[in-house]
């Protein structure tokens, strides 16, 4: 009995698990597993075969517009009479996270931007709701407000764009099929045609040929419209057939329209062509499109928000392929800014890091176990990853860059548990001379336990990560999804399939004999037995040794406070795409803004590396161009000191370089617009990195808080693209008409305003069809004759006897300006003042800059800065990466106690995660890298559930050692020793996979080209390599902390002066043999 109670007390547990375990099964029906094994190589092959790629997550922010027109009304009363009474009954709505607005003449447009976690459909009925209530408060003649969901996610995913020396209309035509086709592929949202113009049949009427035969425009309207009608005349029996009667009237060619009569003076008709000219013309310019400098017409796609987007760029380039077998040579269509390139470039290079990291592991693995070990361990790698991809099918999630990291910074982890458990039934094997089934079972239950905490630790640090809110958890929420994924893919093989594996492979060499308690020291030689003296005198001064690493903390972090290196929202890289958007002031005809984007064009092709220059000038508004600029491959740049250039450019072999040059020349260069240079940017949109909002209520007044403030940081160190959304009112020429002398003539304001309208911008007076093209039949005045006021004043208009009376005599003519637009955001008025940072230049950093020259301003009362964009993003992101970090540690440590159940083994292991921030801050210092909001607090909380993971293994080996009578000074140095070599495998494999990433350098897997194996420099790790960088950092000095921090503190907290207590040593057998009859 006293034996039973002494198992119950000391053993049951352990016993327990012994008996119980899963892998004990899974060992006695190897034909199972094997089963087992193939289904999981045939459904995760598949998976990744089949599994969506994406270059960045799909993300769905879903917007929501109110539209409201009311025409002729001014942008401070639309502001008070409409935008005011619907945001009033909007703000009530749950769940909307920013609303904006824009009051201008005779249009309200108001953003709803809701939390992504939102129902659109839903939202979309509540603000109908609101919208309803709204209608009671609005002006009674304007139509009803519209209501339209749109998603930001419906960007540019490619540019179609056609060229060759055919001209512009043939070019056209081409445009319009390819658009019809591409719109019908599934998934594309739009394809809008930019460029070209648009055939046009213009009536230009002279108002000197009309006043001498006393007509005016409207009779020469009419003509046009009456005669150019296919009227249908019924239907006629004779005899017994039944005829249709019609009378086809429409123009067969422009120039009938010469000859219409418009009426007969003293018997002689007076014709079309007496008082106008026909012109077979084109549409008045609204946009202009080149490629490289060369006029074209190009297709603008996007593509629905959640839709595959390889799929639908394949269609599409199958589309674009087939139309370009039909073409001549001379016409050329090329596809640009292609985000399909971007993703199958983005997902090789990361599996080219996948593959790489591999490779290292296994090195390490073959080289520290030995063949057969070697394999068993690495087996766990492939089975870990196809059980993950079925799951990740199963679950919906994409292939995109996100979970491809994540499957890296798994890749070292996969194997840990393995080396674990293959380490254990090694030694069980080999040591203490156990049969294989038994050491494979009685191997796999001793670190069992361990192995499952280690496992549990690891996933608790990343489960507050999966509830990470807004755009960045849409974006990064991935990570810990696909880590929790992985891991618990991995903890299933270790403990199911590498046991049975192991039971099958595992061969006891002839040479090995057992070895003594010093746990490999024969084996191991000089590593075991530095180490163990190193530790045994560690242990003497343990107190001095634990001071110094809590002081190495505490230097570490001053010293990186006092480096300037900062803190940063999402590392710098290096662009594959640079966007010059040029802003002339409201007014500018698309002419001038085209002779801008024509001298910026210039001044770019000065610069090499580049591949395309896509031009739109009018896309937005005749007084916006854009400029895209496509770089080439990234290792297919030069430098300008490279040999064989001879094309007289400026290379810079880094695209951050190519852009600054660009900025610098079109800013020097461009007077009378603003430009903005600015990178596409990887990652969730923040805006930009000097977002600064001056709210207020006179906007005369908020205009020169901007003024002065620009004023005074233009000049500070790394601002660049320094702008202001105040717009000036567009150039007015006010007619003001006398309604009371119009009244008594029989006219209003609306004919007047018509007749107006018609004379300047033309008005639509029929149809002229040739084949299956239709084109306008536009009368308007010639041009000579709109370029004058006083010429339009000449208009004459007929009263209600018909008699014309010149505009002059009802109207009155005079100049003016105004607000173009009033923005509110969440019902304030503001304008905001931007800018962008300079490569080389910290944005936080440079915003503590601009926040010092502003908190130094006198502000009037009632006005106040506000800092947003990418600072506000930070913010969030800071308060929710620290209550993570915080959760975290709670986690882990409840795991601990559940696995201890000891307050002071839970303090030893989670003082090992405070001190391993000495290797992240250690790191930053080396790579002279700031600390990343997301990606190195990434790595902090990574870390907080991987280097416990050692120490879980190390301390339930001490306690076991201790529970079979060994002293605590002996239980740790055997302890030490004993885990020694798996610690370092784990800790060394970890980093391994993550070597590739945070050097960038690979392994080129796809072209299987010697010549170009080695890739150095890869875009991904641009990205990623901070968090990788902290990782490696941070587990390089928690292997340490494990191999002497932990026992110093063991041994601290639980070594007695006195001798200690010695457990009873009861075999295996007994124990068995004692359960069982307790049962």
């Amino acid at each position: 009995m006293k034996l039973c109670l002494k198992i119950l007390k000391h053993s049951h547990a352990e016993v327990l698990f012994h008996t119980m375990v899963i892998s004990n099964f899974s060992i006695t029906h190897k034909t199972t597993v094997l089963i087992l094994l193939l289904i999981i190589t045939i459904t995760g092959t598949m998976a990744y075969v089949t599994l969506p790629r994406e270059a960045a997550p799909d993300i769905t922010f879903p917007f929501i517009m109110v539209m409201s027109n009311y025409e002729g009304v001014s942008p401070s009363d639309m502001e008070s009479l409409v935008t005011l009474p619907l945001e009033r009954k909007l703000k009530a709505l749950t769940d909307i996270k920013e609303m904006t607005s824009t009051s201008t003449e005779g249009l309200s447009q108001i953003f709803l931007e809701f939390e992504t976690d939102v129902d659109t459909d839903t939202a979309l009925q509540k603000v109908r709701d609101k919208v309803d209530q709204a209608k009671q408060d609005l002006p009674s003649d304007m139509n009803d407000p519209t209501i339209t969901e749109f998603s930001s996610s419906d960007w540019p995913i490619m540019f179609v764009v056609i060229s060759g020396e055919v001209g512009l209309v043939k070019l056209k035509k081409i445009a319009e099929d390819l658009e019809e086709d591409i719109e019908g592929v599934k998934g594309v949202l739009d394809a809008k045609i930019v460029g070209g113009r648009e055939r046009e049949i213009r009536v230009e009427y002279d108002q000197d040929r009309l006043a001498a035969y006393g007509l005016v425009m409207s009779q020469v309207v009419q003509t046009v419209s009456n005669n150019n009608q296919n009227m249908p005349g019924g239907s006629l029996d004779i005899g017994e057939a039944r005829y249709v009667l019609k009378s086809p009237a429409e123009f067969k060619s422009p120039d009938e329209i010469d000859n219409l009569v418009i009426t007969v003076k003293d018997g002689k008709p007076i014709y079309i062509s007496d008082v106008a000219t026909i012109r077979d013309t084109f549409q008045d310019r609204d946009s202009y499109s080149r490629l490289n400098g060369i006029e074209s017409i190009s297709i603008r796609i996007t593509k629905r928000a959640g839709e595959h987007l390889l799929r639908i760029a394949d269609e599409i380039k199958d589309i674009v392929e087939q139309k370009r077998q039909t073409l001549p040579k001379q016409i050329q269509i090329t596809i640009t800014s292609d985000q399909s390139d971007d993703i199958h470039a983005m997902v090789a290079d990361l599996e080219n890091n996948i593959v790489t990291g591999l490779i290292l592991v296994l090195i390490v693995i073959f080289s520290s176990l030995g063949l057969r070990n070697a394999i068993l361990v690495a087996l766990a790698i492939p089975f870990s990853m196809l059980m993950s991809f079925f799951i990740l099918q199963w679950l919906g999630i994409t292939l995109n860059f996100v979970v491809l990291f994540s499957l890296i910074l798994a890749l070292g982890m996969l194997v840990d548990n393995a080396i674990v458990i293959v380490e254990n039934i090694y030694r069980h094997h080999t040591e203490e001379r156990k049969p294989l089934i038994r050491a494979a079972m009685e191997g796999t239950a001793e670190v069992a336990w361990p192995v499952v905490a280690s496992t549990a630790t690891t996933v608790v640090a990343f489960v507050p990560l999966v509830f990470w809110p807004g755009i960045m958890g849409e974006f990064m929420g991935y990570l810990p999804k696909t880590l929790i994924i992985t891991l618990s893919s991995s903890l299933f093989v270790a403990l199911i399939i590498t046991p049975t594996l192991s039971a099958m492979f595992i061969k006891q060499s002839k040479r090995e004999q057992r070895i003594s308690d010093r746990e490999g020291e024969q084996k191991y030689g000089m590593i075991i037995k530095i180490y163990r003296r190193l530790l045994s005198f560690i242990l003497n001064y343990r107190l001095l040794f634990l001071f110094i690493f809590f002081n190495l903390l505490a230097l570490l972090i001053y010293i990186f406070s006092q480096s300037g290196l900062g803190v940063e929202m999402f590392p710098d890289t290096e662009p594959a795409r640079i966007t010059a958007s040029i802003q002339a002031p409201e007014g500018t005809n698309i002419q001038q803004t085209n002779n801008f984007a024509l001298k910026a064009e210039a001044l770019i092709t000065k610069y090499g590396n580049i591949e395309y220059v896509t031009t739109t000038v009018g896309d937005d508004g005749p007084n916006t161009a854009e400029i895209t600029i496509d770089m080439i491959d990234r290792e297919l740049r030069k430098g300008s000191q490279d040999k064989g250039i001879t094309d007289g450019k400026i290379y810079f072999r880094n695209s951050n370089d190519t852009m600054e040059a660009i900025r610098k020349d079109l800013v020097a260069s461009i007077v009378g617009a603003e430009v903005n240079v600015d990178k596409e940017e990887e990652g969730p949109p923040v805006g930009e990195p000097v977002n600064v909002e001056i709210h207020g209520n006179d906007y005369a007044v908020m205009s020169r808080i901007a003024d002065a403030l620009k004023a005074q940081i233009k000049n500070l160190p790394g601002i660049v693209d320094l702008t202001d959304d105040y717009e000036t009112g567009l150039p007015e020429i006010q007619v003001d008409i006398d309604k009371e002398r119009a009244a008594l003539l029989g006219l209003d304001a609306y004919t007047i305003g018509f007749m107006i309208k018609g004379a300047v911008n033309g008005v639509e007076i029929g149809k002229y069809r040739e084949g299956d093209d239709e084109y306008d039949i536009i009368a308007r005045l010639p041009e000579e004759q709109r370029q004058n006021i006083q010429n339009i004043l000449r208009l004459r208009i007929p009263d209600n006897s018909g008699n014309p009376v010149p505009l002059s005599s009802l109207a009155e003519v005079k100049t003016t300006s105004g607000l173009s637009a009033i923005k509110h955001i969440d019902q304030k008025r503001v304008v905001t003042v931007t800018s962008n940072v300079a490569k080389g230049f910290n944005s936080q950093q440079v915003l503590g800059q601009v926040q010092k020259i502003a908190a130094s301003m006198q502000l009037p009362e009632g006005y106040t800065f506000q800092y947003t964009g990418e600072n506000e993003e930070m913010i969030k992101s800071q308060r929710f990466m620290t209550q993570a970090f915080v959760i975290a540690i709670l986690l882990i440590a409840l795991v601990l106690v559940m696995q201890f159940d000891s307050i002071l083994s839970t303090f030893i292991i989670m003082t090992s995660v405070i001190l391993s921030l000495i290797g992240v801050f250690m790191g930053l210092i080396i790579t002279q890298k700031p600390f990343g909001v997301i990606m190195t607090g990434m790595g902090v909380i990574s870390l907080a559930g991987v280097v416990v993971n050692n120490a879980i293994v190390l301390i339930d080996y001490i306690n076991v050692l201790r529970k079979r009578g060994k002293s605590c000074r002996d239980a740790i140095i055997a302890a030490g020793c004993t885990r020694l070599r798996p610690v370092l495998l784990t800790a060394i494999t970890t980093m391994l996979g993550l070597v590739p990433m945070a050097i960038g350098v690979s392994l080129e897997i796809h072209t299987f080209n010697l010549k170009d194996m080695i890739v150095i420099g890869s875009d991904s790790s641009q990205w990623w390599g901070a968090m990788a960088t902290t990782v490696i950092f941070g587990l390089l000095v928690a292997t340490v902390l494990t191999l002497f921090a932990v026992p110093c503190l063991y041994s601290l907290f639980f070594e007695r002066p006195k001798k200690e207590a010695r457990f009873d040593e009861i075999s295996l057998e007994e124990l068995e043999a004692s359960y069982e009859t307790v049962k």
